[in-house]
């Protein structure tokens, strides 16, 4: 595989929870890394947090994000900004796709 180009049909489709939640490691290198994550009606990203910066864009569906206690309604082309070791999640409340970006990269996430 490329360290530039990444392609749809070379990209594994990994379960996080199943029947649940999938995801695939899209572009990545250097200190960027895009993560698109597809969840199905009621699953939750738990809350938690990383070091990493994270943006986070709605491409689907209808989610309920947490971060630091304040809650807000995601939908199709809506972001937000996660900051360095913020606590954060998200319940998905109508199917959809998340499209995530970290930096630095998820290194645990490419460990897997």
């Amino acid at each position: 595989m490329s360290t530039t180009f990444f392609h749809d049909a070379d990209i594994a489709l990994e379960t996080i929870e199943e029947g649940r939640v999938t995801r695939k490691i899209r572009a990545h290198g250097g200190s960027l890394m895009m993560v698109e994550v597809m969840f199905k009606d009621g699953a939750i990203g738990y809350e938690h947090r990383h070091v990493h910066e994270q943006v986070c864009y709605c491409l689907s569906g209808e989610f309920e994000f947490t971060i630091e206690g304040e809650k807000t309604r995601l939908t199709a082309g809506d972001s937000v900004y996660v900051p360095s070791s913020v606590l954060h999640g998200a319940v998905c409340l109508k199917e959809g796709r998340l499209l995530d970006i970290f930096t630095p990269q998820r290194e645990d996430f490419l460990k897997k």
